[in-house]
């Protein structure tokens, strides 16, 4: 038995009887873990707004064989324009599920912990659907660099060569290939400007660019997810995103080429 004090964000939130709820977190000191909080669930409760997604708690936990109780909680910070928004609060909720699903049970993960906090706030602060794109975009790069896909440097799947200039990904294979051992049917050229971004995270994208961009990603998290068997648990991660994005993985990744 022993007591835990840790920052962290709810991933999501669940009522379970008719007073308490369970809660999905993410931890900086912990990682994903699963903890009940009682009474949290009656409407005039004290707690019973703080316990939502879309805010920073700064919690002690109480520890019995891996059982985990919430005994004191702190709001630190709400992202109160996510919660008024439904574009920003379904694409916060997208991001959550991905999260949950890639997440290790008690693996502390304080860099990845520092980019989601950083893109819920950058996604509090949006001004445009373009910056709320561009902060999602984001972010699921910083999942894929967790996942062991961190693209800071490219090489072609086929033969290994470093990709600098002309930068072809390839549909049937979600995978990076040179001019040379690109197919013509099946690959296409990313622009300039998306490998930059995708490369560093930053940098000039218009909105078609954008959704391009998420479009390869998606396609890059479904490889991973099924090389990590848990396709069943990503897929409702991917049917949020292409539905909130409007967006086929094909036909978005092909709009990606050329002079875009």
């Amino acid at each position: 038995m022993a007591y835990h004090w840790t920052i962290a964000t709810i991933l999501r939130a669940t009522r379970v009887g008719e007073k308490d709820k369970r809660l999905v977190l993410f931890s900086r000191e912990l990682g994903k873990i699963t903890a009940t909080v009682h009474g949290a669930a009656v409407p005039d409760a004290r707690w019973s707004t703080a316990f939502e997604p879309f805010s920073l708690l700064y919690l002690r936990l109480y520890d019995r064989s891996h059982y985990l109780t919430i005994v004191s909680a702190e709001e630190r910070i709400v992202y109160g324009a996510i919660i008024s928004s439904l574009s920003r609060s379904l694409k916060a909720m997208a991001l959550n599920q991905l999260l949950e699903c890639v997440l290790e049970p008690r693996s502390e993960e304080p860099e990845l912990f520092a980019a989601y906090v950083s893109a819920l706030s950058r996604l509090n602060l949006s001004v445009t659907t373009e910056d709320e794109d561009r902060t999602f975009l984001q972010c699921t790069l910083d999942v894929l660099a967790y996942l062991g896909f961190g693209m800071s440097s490219l090489h072609c799947e086929q033969c290994g060569a470093t990709l600098d200039d002309q930068v072809f990904f390839s549909l049937r294979e979600n995978a990076f290939h040179c001019a040379t051992c690109a197919a013509s049917d099946t690959d296409v050229l990313l622009s300039p400007d998306l490998t930059a971004f995708l490369k560093a995270g930053e940098g000039p994208l218009t909105e078609r660019q954008i959704l391009a961009g998420i479009a390869v990603t998606l396609r890059l998290l479904r490889s991973t997810a099924e090389r990590l068997s848990i396709t069943q648990s990503f897929e409702q991660f991917a049917q949020s995103a292409t539905s909130l994005f409007h967006i086929d993985e094909a036909g978005q990744a092909k709009e990606s080429c050329h002079e875009l």
